[in-house]
């Protein structure tokens, strides 16, 4: 295979040519022998030098033959799509030249395919990572692609691609986007409820792929949860605007009654001036409570994770309402088992969870009503019971107790200076401790509110705590703290 193609046919009609001129040569050495005996000869040497010829012009074609059938190979295979194999054909004749072109074509393919792979798993990457759902649909409305974000946005089955859109996501504007996308490219984004097991509130994007494509992009944002905090946010607004009209007015009620000359006469004086006194209180209680409540929702409230002794804490609290209960006729009682374990968290906080939670029943609570503080734990979590024998609360109020500004009575609440917010406030410093609160209550019996706090001597991690055991542990009488409470 050293030799081109012109060449090995070069060398085949030079081996013919010399093949007749040895013939005619050694006819005319042998003219003396008669015209027949030289014609013979002729005729002889002719026939072998062709005949020879004849053996290498077919070994030249069988070689050319495999060198044909090497490139069709290799070729078939470039077809297929193996773009590793090589010729490496020698010498610089036309098949040569062929394999070297099929060589450079298969290196040039590979480098492209390996290109637009890296291109497709880098857009899948980015599809499957993103949060918003995506669906590409052809001109028939027939889904062609849909990213996981989607799937677990709706719900989707593994089935959906080839289906119809307005199959797959039951919505009627959503057929009225795919009739005007193509009209108006520039359609703004539309705002949809879907219905279902996963109800949900999406943004719709749609624009065309390209010009000469008909296929349509969807792209679904889920703002559930950012409406959610919307209507909150507008909630919180209107409940703080209303909380804090009623002691204004009240405040400035009464000073309008002072200065229109009730400051002559003492007995009116005090009582307005104790009107005011009493509201100038509830709106700093209820201010306090707004800004200790943002920064917990802002995570601006730094809690520290430290060793805190339950039987430290707890009479603390309770000693701060003894006062109070006595006057109302209300028992307060300990029920903490001696072994209790020490909780991880911040000693302030927990203070002023107990506290909240104690003062709630002593307002609430009626003349000789019993509240205790118990507790018991397991090996994960220790729960604090702060349970009351008050009047209890109504089952359809027990969901919303931890709103804020939720109130079960909420004239009553007001009169006895509650701002609203305590309960929440409660379940968001438990949160921030890793912990969990819960509430029992039958109407006329009492309610428990439990508050599970993760044990300091764990051994294990912990998984949701069981906030619904309240098992208090022996009573015991509260008896005066050792030390000032931490304010």
């Amino acid at each position: 295979m050293g030799l081109g193609v012109r060449a090995n046919l070069r060398v085949v009609l030079v081996a013919i040519v010399a093949a007749l001129v040895a013939n005619a040569a050694d006819a005319l050495t042998q003219s003396n022998r008669g015209a027949g005996n030289a014609l013979g000869a002729l005729w002889i040497g002719s026939t072998l030098a062709l005949a020879a010829a004849l053996v290498f012009s077919s070994l030249v074609a069988t070689q050319l033959g495999n060198v044909a059938g090497e490139l069709t190979g290799a070729a078939r295979r470039i077809g297929e799509g193996d773009f590793s194999v090589r010729t490496r054909l020698p010498g610089n004749d036309e098949f040569a030249e062929l394999g070297h072109t099929l060589d450079g074509l298969a290196s040039s393919l590979s480098v492209s395919l390996g290109e637009l792979r890296a291109e497709r798993d880098l857009q899948k990457k980015i599809l499957e990572a993103m949060h918003e759902g995506v669906v590409v649909v052809d001109r028939d409305g027939r889904i062609e692609l849909v990213n996981s974000a989607l799937r677990r946005m709706l719900l989707l089955g593994g089935d959906a691609v080839g289906k119809l859109l307005i199959e797959t996501v039951r919505h009627a504007q959503l057929d009225t986007m795919l009739e005007t996308a193509r009209a108006d490219p520039d359609d703004q984004p539309v705002e949809i409820d879907l219905p279902g097991l996963k109800p949900r509130r999406v943004l719709v994007q749609v624009a065309p792929l390209s010009a000469g494509d008909e296929g349509l992009l969807f792209v679904f944002v889920d703002v559930t949860e950012l409406r959610r905090l919307e209507s909150l946010r507008r909630d919180f607004v209107a409940n703080a605007s209303h909380e804090l009209r009623t002691p204004i007015a009240a405040v400035r009620s009464a000073t309008e009654t002072l200065q229109s000359g009730a400051l002559e006469e003492r007995i009116a004086a005090i009582r307005f001036v104790d009107i005011i006194d009493r509201n100038a209180q509830r709106l700093q209680s209820l201010v306090e409570d707004m800004l200790e409540l943002s920064k917990l929702e802002s995570n601006e409230f730094k809690l520290k994770r430290d060793r805190v002794e339950l039987q430290r804490v707890v009479p603390i609290v309770l000693a701060l309402f003894r006062e109070r209960a006595e006057k109302k006729g209300v028992r307060l009682a300990a029920e903490l088992p001696p072994a209790l374990p020490a909780i991880e968290g911040d000693a302030r906080a927990l203070e002023h969870v107990l506290s909240n939670l104690v003062d709630n029943a002593v307002k609430y609570c009626p003349r000789g009503a019993r509240i205790t503080v118990g507790g018991s734990s397991d090996e994960r979590f220790v729960q604090l019971i702060v349970s009351d024998t008050g009047p209890g609360i109504a089952p359809e109020h027990l969901l919303r107790v931890f709103e804020r500004f939720y109130r079960v009575d909420a004239g009553r609440s007001r009169e006895l200076g509650g701002t609203g917010l305590g309960l929440s406030i409660v379940k968001h410093m438990v949160e921030a401790m890793r912990g969990k609160v819960a509430v029992e209550s039958s109407v006329g019996k009492g309610s428990k509110f439990g508050v599970s706090l993760l044990r300091a001597d764990r051994t294990v991690e912990p998984h949701p705590p069981p906030a619904e055991r309240m098992e208090p542990g022996p009573s015991q009488e509260v008896s005066p703290p050792e030390r000032a409470p931490v304010s």
